[in-house]
């Protein structure tokens, strides 16, 4: 995987975050402080994109680490007798076949977004009930944008998930037989 595709990749996932965040701050502190003319100013972006950028990297972190504890060693066991198994197998492709790392790197890309947007959508839905709950009068408009939002956001999370756990098969089953191919070439 090459640079820019890593950069784009934690951009993509730190977007949610930077969503997340910016709900949580205008649900606890309101929205008419917020110089939003400015904001979208050329000069604004740089730094926008750069707190994106690093709000990308801890999500990724945070996400991959949640996900190793709860799900990952139970997903790895269908292919490899022990957690770790997979690296040697992983390593030797990348040793010996530049093409299917990079298939195999593509396929990864995709998982982690998955992953991340799990997380940064769930913490969206969090969010956004708070700035609902704070900053939207009317009980029946509350009620519907709760009932609205809550139903797509936990079906969206769901999706993630879903999408990110046969992204994470396939990408086991890959390595396993892509590793066992290429030692057979030799």
């Amino acid at each position: 995987m090459n640079t820019t595709d890593l950069f784009v990749e934690l951009i993509v996932i730190g977007v949610g975050a930077t969503i997340w965040v910016v709900l949580l701050v205008l649900g606890i502190f309101g929205y008419g402080w917020v110089p939003f003319d400015h904001l979208l100013a050329l000069p604004s972006l740089l730094p926008i994109l750069a707190i994106t950028y690093i709000f990308g990297i801890v999500t990724d972190r945070a996400a991959d680490s949640l996900f190793d504890t709860v799900w990952k060693s139970k997903l790895v066991q269908q292919f490899y007798v022990k957690d770790g198994d997979d690296y040697d197998d992983r390593r030797y492709i990348y040793l010996r076949s530049e093409r299917l790392a990079s298939l195999l790197e593509y396929g990864r890309s995709r998982l982690r977004i998955c992953r991340g947007w799990v997380l940064n959508t769930t913490l969206i839905l969090i969010s956004l009930d708070v700035f609902i709950l704070r900053q939207v009068s009317g009980v029946s408009t509350q009620i519907a944008m709760f009932l609205f939002s809550n139903l797509f956001l936990i079906l969206l999370i769901y999706g993630l998930w879903f999408s990110w756990k046969q992204l994470t098969l396939a990408d086991y089953r890959k390595v396993k037989r892509q590793s066992a191919w290429l030692k057979s070439q030799q």
